[in-house]
């Protein structure tokens, strides 16, 4: 059997990890070449892409797409000055996303092992 068509596999999570509050996703790319023999190539480098306001479950947040949805797409429109910006200031990447390898200073920083 052969398929064709790009997959994505995701799952939201309800009590995500948070860095200063904000919300973010993890972009790992992953090429699978066959299943019998099983090959996979897997990228080096990905980023991380945040939210550009604080994570909330609260009933009246939960449409907001600025706290769930970390897609540049959206997320681009609400970047306020401050907002994240400590958070992102990487000098490869701009606005909301980061590097891996900045990405896991980050969370070395703030204890996160």
């Amino acid at each position: 059997m052969a398929y064709s068509s790009p997959v994505i596999v995701q799952r939201y999570i309800k009590n995500p990890l948070l860095i200063r509050g904000y919300k973010f996703d993890l972009r790992i790319y992953v090429l699978l070449t066959s299943i019998k023999p099983l090959e996979i190539f897997l990228y080096k480098e990905g980023f991380a892409r945040f939210s550009t306001e604080t994570f909330s479950l609260n009933p009246a947040s939960l449409q907001n797409n600025q706290i769930h949805l970390t897609n540049y797409s959206i997320q681009k429109h609400y970047i306020k000055q401050g907002c994240t910006r400590d958070l992102v200031s990487d000098p490869v990447l701009e606005g909301s996303k980061i590097s891996l390898r900045t990405l896991k200073m980050k969370l070395k920083a703030y204890g996160v092992k």
